[in-house]
């Protein structure tokens, strides 16, 4: 039983009115071995947390890091290849720019080729079908029309030229565009000018 000494001498029992009025008890005091191990048990419960979390991070965490690092790694491959792709993206585009401009100036060569071979096949044909008794004086021959002027004797060599000029596989719309009668140097003859469309090739 614990009593406490008033000043005035007096002595008042845990289990008197007064002392429970006061909210003294005798389980209010613990023995020294029982403090040490209540403050054990607190200490422990306290430590329980960060322990559990320390226990949490050595076996969670190495691992979390591990697959950040490998995560890492592979974003970085994927840039470094998407980089590569990138600047191959840009040769391949390049090649089909160069590429291009060449098949151009390829077509560019075949067309003059092909307009070189229709002035000479033209040039042929006026040499092969032009009458004895005819001459050119001027050959105008553009992409798609071919003007010829001329001297004659006669009507008829004009009418000639004229005829075989029409029955060409490669000319067109073939037209007497005027005649006339000129005196050069005592002689009357005949000055012609033709045209006719020149056939485009495939």
């Amino acid at each position: 039983m614990i009593k406490i000494n008033l000043a005035s001498g007096a002595s008042i029992s845990a289990g008197s009115p007064l002392g429970a009025s006061l909210g003294i008890s005798s389980d209010s005091f613990l023995a020294p071995d029982e403090m040490r191990k209540e403050a054990l048990k607190r200490l422990v419960l306290i430590l329980v947390g960060p322990l559990a979390l320390y226990i949490y991070q050595n076996q969670n965490v190495p691992g979390k890091v591990a697959d950040l690092n490998a995560k890492t790694q592979v974003l970085t491959e994927l840039q470094n290849y998407n980089s590569k792709q990138a600047a191959s993206v840009a040769e391949i585009k390049k090649f089909k720019e160069d590429e291009a401009l060449i098949e151009a100036r390829i077509s560019a060569l075949e067309k003059i080729a092909k307009d070189r071979q229709r002035e000479i096949r033209v040039l042929d044909l006026l040499q092969t079908v032009i009458p004895e008794k005819a001459w050119l004086t001027r050959v105008q021959i553009n992409p798609d029309k071919v003007n010829v002027q001329g001297l004659a004797l006669s009507d008829f060599e004009v009418s000639s030229f004229l005829e075989a000029l029409t029955k060409s596989a490669f000319l067109m719309d073939v037209n007497l565009v005027s005649s006339s009668e000129i005196n050069q140097d005592g002689v009357m003859l005949k000055k012609f000018e033709i045209s006719c469309l020149l056939e485009r090739p495939e």
